[in-house]
């Protein structure tokens, strides 16, 4: 019958996905707390090495700051047309559940993780280029091991890829997605959002 391929990683990206004249004020507030916020400074200082985060302190921006209430609906229709791209079942409700900020600093890097239960996870890009560090998407079977050596053009010849970041892009894939980022080699600061959506159905209680 022939060579059939099982388990394909999906991962969305939309470039300019939210309006210049926003990106700005964004950016302008996530700088602004990142120097004034004491609980997210100390947690970044203890857990996050180079950079300051709110991931510790603040998970739920979006329901707490306008302006995150803001991107999480300019958001959604993405996140729907990423659903759809895959041939998700229509859900009933699309919901933002978790929403956080992210300075990283020249030289920083972020180790491999996933994000659990999350239907649509990924970053939104407030400033970034890929000298700042582009976003890996892992070989989900830590366990192959073939023992053959693959063309450049075969689906199997690498067990990371590499995505290009951007400003005012937008990276997404389901939270099961294992992804890493590469080290900020500029020197200049790379900003995000990223997020956790998810989906509910009739007669699902949240």
């Amino acid at each position: 019958m022939g060579l059939l391929l099982f388990y394909p990683t999906p991962v969305f990206e939309k470039e300019d996905s939210m309006p210049e004249d926003f990106n700005q004020k964004l950016e302008k507030w996530i700088i602004d707390y990142s120097q004034t916020n004491e609980e997210a400074i100390n947690w970044s200082k203890k857990f996050y090495g180079k950079g300051v985060t709110s991931y510790g302190s603040d998970q739920k921006l979006h329901e707490k700051e306008s302006i995150f209430g803001e991107l999480a609906k300019g958001l959604t229709p993405h996140v729907k047309e990423f659903l759809d791209s895959i041939k998700a079942v229509p859900p009933k409700e699309i919901s933002c559940i978790d929403m956080w900020c992210t300075i990283n600093k020249p030289a920083s890097i972020h180790p491999r993780h996933i994000h659990p239960l999350s239907a649509c996870s990924g970053t939104y890009y407030v400033n970034a280029d890929p000298e700042m560090g582009n976003l890996n998407i892992h070989d989900p079977y830590d366990n192959r091991a073939m023992g053959a050596m693959f063309q450049p053009d075969s689906p199997l010849a690498y067990d990371t890829y590499s995505v290009n970041v951007k400003s005012r892009k937008v990276i997404m894939f389901p939270g099961w997605v294992s992804h890493s980022v590469q080290q900020n080699l500029s020197n200049k600061d790379r900003i995000g959002v990223s997020f956790n959506f998810r989906v509910f159905y009739d007669n699902e209680n949240k």
